[in-house]
């Protein structure tokens, strides 16, 4: 193997790592979402976590990075941002009003099986059985944990809707950004979608007054809630859509995206510590066939230029 082949595998290696770190440390950030829930709108909570995470990354990107996005490729990053930040998470935090952090995390999952076929039909990744075998073992490991899922809240239908359209965004986003993400700096790119999103959401904040005293209140008047907030922006925004954005730029949108079936698993740590959520033998179960589709989905890395 020659030397430019065996560092690509293993920045493919390292990159299949991230896709599923970064996933993890996304799901304990929907426990703490949730833990805020009641007391924070979405559409804050949202525009808090963007602006944090934007706040501690644009100085890493000013000094370190180099490349910014120009011309036409300025308007493409920006469009990604107002889909992959703007609308994703901001359905991410409405779905939390609804449903249980376990419940979403769960949903979440669905992801890979989404990017999976949005990359086969538009011909960006090459469609292998184990890829198939994989994604197919987790998505039955996430409809077993939601059947056996004992967090359910009645009337949580409305959240699972909401974090399922959010799923399907974020697929759109994984197979969309393939190529024009290669061309920028992970910094440059995830710090221009963050200042992106946060930007669209605080203008829609404005106009319709949903971004009110009155959350900023309750998060200043309760030190957990500062602390969840920081969180949430620290962990949930910058250091996970950094190894998230970084993942997508060395291995393909579906190795990234399976990565996700972690998301559960971290939920679910949150909720059982957090927020004393039930966790059944059957989510554990779910949980187990989820981790096997991630094996099986990484069980053979290529280089990344065979999954084009």
């Amino acid at each position: 193997m020659s030397g430019g082949a065996a560092s690509t595998k293993r920045l493919a290696l390292l990159a299949a790592i991230a896709a599923v770190v970064a996933p993890f440390a996304a799901g304990t950030t929907l426990g703490v979402i949730r833990f805020v829930a009641a007391d924070i709108d979405p559409l804050t909570i949202t525009i808090l976590r963007l602006g944090i995470g934007a706040a501690v990354l644009l100085p890493l990107a000013l000094v370190f990075a180099r490349g910014w996005p120009r011309g036409r490729d300025f308007w493409i990053v920006i469009g990604f941002g107002l889909l992959m930040f703007g609308v994703s998470q901001w359905l991410v935090s409405a779905s939390l009003a609804y449903t249980s952090a376990a419940r979403g995390g769960i949903l979440a999952s669905t992801v890979p099986f989404l990017t999976l076929a949005f990359a086969a039909a538009v011909r960006a990744e090459q469609l292998t059985w184990l890829k198939s075998l994989g994604v197919g073992v987790a998505t039955l490991g996430v409809a077993f944990a939601l059947w056996q899922d004992a967090s359910a809240i009645p009337g949580g239908w409305r959240g699972d809707l909401l974090m399922f359209a959010a799923s399907f965004v974020l697929s759109i986003y994984n197979v969309a950004t393939r190529q024009v993400i290669r061309r920028y700096p992970p910094l440059i790119f995830v710090v221009c979608n963050l200042l992106s999103g946060a930007l669209f959401l605080g203008i829609v904040g404005t106009i319709t007054g949903t971004v009110g005293a009155e959350s900023l209140a309750n998060i200043a008047a309760s030190q957990n809630g500062i602390l969840a907030v920081l969180y949430i922006g620290v962990v949930g925004s910058a250091f996970t859509y950094f190894l998230w954005l970084w993942a997508l730029r060395h291995t393909s949108p579906t190795r990234v995206a399976i990565g996700l079936t972690m998301n559960p698993v971290g939920a679910l740590v949150a909720a059982a510590i957090i927020l004393d959520e039930t966790i059944t033998l059957g989510v554990w179960v779910g949980l187990a066939c989820i981790a096997g589709g991630i094996l099986a989905t990484n069980w053979r890395l290529q280089d990344r230029t065979d999954d084009g």
